[in-house]
């Protein structure tokens, strides 16, 4: 099965698990944009606002609590 991607940018991301539980972490805490872009060698928080609105709300959320 083809795992789901987003543009960003000039780039398109591949959500893998790694990208998808620094997300889940980047929604049940504190973090800044500035902070997600440079966890996921993104070109500042405009692209990190950008992958943020184009990831399905579904993925971030986080089953097993």
């Amino acid at each position: 099965m083809e795992r789901p991607k987003v543009k960003v940018g000039d780039k398109e991301l591949e959500l893998t698990n790694e990208i998808i539980k620094v997300l889940r972490k980047y929604v049940k805490t504190n973090m800044t944009l500035e902070e997600l872009a440079s966890e996921l060698s993104l070109n500042g928080w405009e692209e990190a606002y950008d992958l943020i609105k184009s990831v399905p709300a579904w993925l971030l959320r986080d089953y097993t609590a």
